[in-house]
């Protein structure tokens, strides 16, 4: 397959190649483990690993071991369901100033913001707190934080809607955007909006959701970002100075005139919460593909290209480690990757988590940490396959309602749908349009882009049993079929 504009529609049921598929032989290592939701994970060019903990720690790997101190520990930040301290970066001049940056979410009266802090590291501490960029907004979810530095020497910040989905469309809110800063916080002066009235300078694309992945490609001039949609509708972008991305006026795969559709859609959702090239020589049938770590998708997915092609997309360890936040890549080519099982609402913790792990070439010297057998879902056991067309509440409640609702429905990142008055609808058909059309002020999909209106109408009938007699009907488990291992 081959797309060279517009987008390529990529189903995350397709066939999905086996471990063994990977295109090295290999081994996956832990390089720590007992974390709390490692967020963002950089090597410095000594080798030391800094990484964050989203409540709030800066940690430090030295020598292949995890330092009990923190390089900094912070408590004026805002942590919530996907909020706290995000993303992290060092200086590309690191080496003589000692910079990094992190990205952190604070209280701002009624609501939340977000900043962009540099500090100076000294013997693993990070010290001497410098704002560049503060009041970017954000909320409980949709807060973006990734920070990488490009080719150009310029911060490149991504930024969620902060749940106020118009915003994004906004040219005088920081919300819902990629920013592109000089590493002091000044504006770069070729910024598409600089010097256009009601319009941010700090801007360099927008109609963003919730971007989480940000790399530029090793040889050829383009950026490519992912992207959290609604209701599933994912994406992998190629981004341009100045474009606008659609949401949410575009989404899934609608397209209108003047605005990028997606170069790359995932229905059923893979959450893809990083994104890199991969450079490295450890792996040479990898390099040059774009590698993005999956949440819900828990796998690290493949995109390969030729230019500004994709030519295929696969998707490895499916299922095997758990949801995958960072993916990086260490000065010696191996792929390290953070698990992320402590966010809600499907992150319920499992035994030895969260986790860094890394992959390295099988004949790679031996490292002294332990290897990583499957600390998921076995590879033999039974796994869910989604079928487009079902009508069975069974398969269609764990898929487009509790991601958001709550594993039972009682709430998560959106209010209860059982033992609540309905505060947006009155009568079945007024709830049938308000499920299909969706509410973007609410942060509710359209979910007509992908359930038929007896889809609709079986989530429906569901929802009305369970407001009914909730404790008699919890919610539905997953309904199981063949493994895609076997």
């Amino acid at each position: 397959m081959s797309v060279s504009a517009g987008f390529l529609r990529a189903q995350t049921n397709d066939p999905i190649p086996k471990p063994a598929d990977v295109p090295h032989r290999y081994r996956v290592e832990i390089v720590s483990k007992n974390l709390a939701a490692p967020w963002a994970l950089d090597f410095l060019p000594d080798k030391r690993i800094f990484f964050t903990e989203r409540f709030g720690q800066v940690r430090v790997i030295e020598n292949g071991q995890l330092l009990d101190t923190p390089a900094l520990r912070l408590t004026n930040i805002a942590v919530g369901v996907k909020m706290g301290l995000l993303g992290l970066v060092h200086d590309p001049g690191f080496g003589t100033n000692r910079f990094l940056y992190t990205a952190q979410n604070y209280p701002a009266g009624q609501r939340y913001a977000m900043r962009v802090v540099r500090y100076r590291e000294s013997k693993n501490q990070l010290t001497e707190p410098h704002t560049i960029i503060a009041g970017i907004p954000a909320w409980l979810n949709h807060t973006g934080g990734r920070l990488r530095f490009g080719p150009d020497g310029m911060l490149y910040i991504t930024t969620g809607d902060a749940d106020r989905p118009p915003d994004s469309q906004r040219l005088d809110s920081l919300a819902g955007k990629i920013l592109r800063l000089r590493r002091d916080g000044s504006i770069p002066s070729d910024n598409p909006f600089v010097g256009q009235t009601n319009a941010r300078p700090e801007i360099w694309s927008y109609g963003h959701r919730n971007p989480q992945g940000i790399d530029f490609h090793p040889t050829l001039p383009f950026i490519m970002a992912t992207e959290h949609g609604p209701d599933h509708g994912d994406e992998v972008n190629i981004i341009e100075r100045g474009a606008n991305y659609g949401w949410p006026r575009i989404h899934h795969r609608q397209a209108e005139t003047g605005l990028r559709s997606p170069t790359l859609e995932f229905t059923p959702a893979i959450a893809p919460a990083s994104g890199m090239f991969y450079r490295g020589d450890a792996f040479p049938k990898l390099k040059g593909n774009f590698l993005v770590g999956c949440l819900r998708g828990e796998g690290l997915l493949r995109v390969q290209l030729a230019g500004t092609n994709i030519i295929g997309v696969e998707r490895f360890f499916h299922r095997l480690y758990a949801r995958i936040r960072d993916v990086v890549e260490s000065p010696e080519g191996y792929i390290y990757f953070t698990t992320s099982m402590h966010d809600p609402p499907e992150g319920t913790p499992r035994p030895n988590y969260d986790m860094i792990l890394r992959i390295v070439p099988l004949d790679a010297p031996a490292s002294g940490y332990p290897l990583a057998t499957n600390f998921g879902l076995n590879a033999g056991a039974s796994l869910p396959v989604f079928d487009s067309n079902s009508t069975d509440p069974a398969m269609l409640i764990p898929m487009f309602c509790q991601p958001c609702h709550g594993p039972k429905l009682e709430g998560g990142m959106q209010a209860s749908l059982v033992d609540a008055e309905w505060k947006h609808v009155k009568g079945d058909e007024e709830m049938f349009r308000f499920i299909s059309n969706g509410n973007a002020n609410l942060g509710m999909p359209a979910f007509k882009n992908s359930l038929s209106d007896a889809q609709i109408r079986a989530l429906m009938n569901y929802i009305r049993i369970e407001e009914k007699n909730p404790r008699a009907n919890a919610a539905p488990k997953p309904a199981t079929g063949p493994s895609e291992f076997e």
